[in-house]
């Protein structure tokens, strides 16, 4: 099965670090840099919370299956450990949201290019 990794959330030395698919990242224009930083901002702070639960480094990660369905999924550990509301319409549905615009960003460069 052929995937493609969008983003994850990983943990540092007890900060989370957002970590972009470099080929987005190099085709970001500005005006999705201005939707993309709260929702990362807001999700990074939901899982600095939890992140000292998990043994993992990576909270968080989102990628493109070859079906082209979006996958946004929390560790084994979180996943067992946050709240059901918290975890779907805090985490995930946020999760979902940065991965839409990934997406977007994604496909104006195949448009364009």
């Amino acid at each position: 099965m052929y995937m493609i990794f969008l983003y994850r959330f990983d943990v540092k030395e007890n900060h989370i670090h957002f970590v972009l698919n470099e080929q987005i990242a190099a085709d970001m224009f500005p005006q999705y840099d201005v939707l993309l930083r709260p929702l990362v901002t807001s999700l990074a702070e939901t899982l600095q919370l939890y992140c000292s639960l998990s043994k993992q480094t990576t909270l968080l990660t989102s990628k493109i299956q070859d079906s082209g369905e979006i996958e946004v999924m929390l560790n084994q550990e979180l996943g067992q450990c946050i709240d059901g509301y918290i975890k779907d319409r805090m985490i995930l549905k946020n999760g979902k949201r940065i991965a839409d615009i990934l997406m977007e960003i994604r496909n104006a460069h195949t448009i364009y290019h």
